[in-house]
């Protein structure tokens, strides 16, 4: 697979050690269990570069990542990058704006069997919106999605903070799962690395 990054820029502008825990955590999985996303309909929350996402689809899954507006030029040519490879795997993938707590989003009026994120959990006012895009996310759908998270645990105070205070609201809503690393790929997990199995309650 090929991704693009930009040397300057925000969040969304480089690959993150999470989003490639998650990603070949999803690899490992098929890899027992070659269904596990053959033909499912996957969402990618704060896809930045759409390294989880395109993995997802070179895994056969049908994937929508999103991420803000001024996100999607660069998630888009790393999805056009590696469109060949997606449909040689009989996956497909489209990228679409979503603004966190846009409950408006016409996102919310799709169907998605799983949703995968990875290291969003990074500005304080980013939280509560993304709080509620899990549940409007679920609200409308028949039949609640496995959500797979990764998040990176930082060192700084306000980032403990940070992740204390979501987790703790996600806990609210979800039952949450922490799936341990010897499930994970044996060279890509660590200690600091979060993966999580969240489901709505």
């Amino acid at each position: 697979m090929r991704i693009f990054q930009k040397m300057e820029g925000d969040v969304n502008c480089v690959v993150w050690d999470a989003s490639l825990v998650l990603a070949k955590y999803l690899e490992t999985m098929c890899q027992t269990k070659p269904e596990f996303l053959s033909g499912l309909r996957v969402l990618e929350l704060g896809s930045g570069l759409g390294v989880v996402g395109l993995t997802a689809a070179t895994l056969g899954a049908q994937v929508t990542l999103t991420d803000l507006p001024e996100a999607l030029p660069l998630l888009r040519l790393n999805l056009s990058e590696n469109k060949s490879k997606i449909a040689s795997m009989g996956g497909y993938a489209i990228a679409e704006s979503l603004v966190w707590g846009d409950k408006n989003s016409e996102i919310h009026k799709q169907e998605f069997d799983m949703i995968v994120l990875a290291d969003c959990v990074y500005y304080e006012d980013a939280l509560l919106p993304l709080i509620e895009t899990l549940q409007c996310l679920n609200h409308t759908l028949k039949q609640k999605p496995t959500i797979y998270l990764t998040q990176e645990l930082r060192d700084s105070e306000i980032q403990k903070k940070l992740w204390n205070d979501f987790y703790e609201k996600l806990n609210e809503y979800f039952y949450i799962e922490k799936i341990p690393e010897e499930q994970q790929h044996v060279n890509y997990r660590s200690p600091d690395i979060l993966l999580l199995k969240i489901i709505k309650k």
